[in-house]
């Protein structure tokens, strides 16, 4: 009895082993397939597209558009600093010429 129960805990370990290897092929198989497609032109990649079933490409897009979506917002923000800065000069220099022709 021990020794049948010795092969059938040999089995599973082996067949774990077998189920782990093959998790990690599909997940290499999966990174290997996402990095293709991060190395597709925006055109590529949408005339490559299976008709949005592949949620691999739905994924490279969205991650593309959050890139220029932060790209926009920067450029955003540097634009209303940039607006501000001009604002308080222009204000300043309103100021300097109130007291300049009220002095003369």
């Amino acid at each position: 009895m021990a020794q049948v129960t010795s092969r059938i805990r040999s089995w599973l370990r082996a067949r774990h082993t077998k189920n782990e290897q093959f998790r990690q092929a599909v997940r290499a198989m999966n990174v290997d397939r996402v990095r293709g497609l991060s190395d597709l032109s925006d055109v590529e990649l949408i005339a490559t597209d299976p008709s949005i079933p592949g949620s691999k490409h739905q994924m490279e897009m969205q991650r593309r558009l959050k890139v220029a979506i932060e790209a926009l917002t920067v450029e955003t923000i540097r634009g209303r600093k940039v607006a501000t800065w001009l604002a308080v000069i222009g204000v300043a220099l309103t100021a300097v010429l109130v007291v300049v022709a009220v002095r003369s």
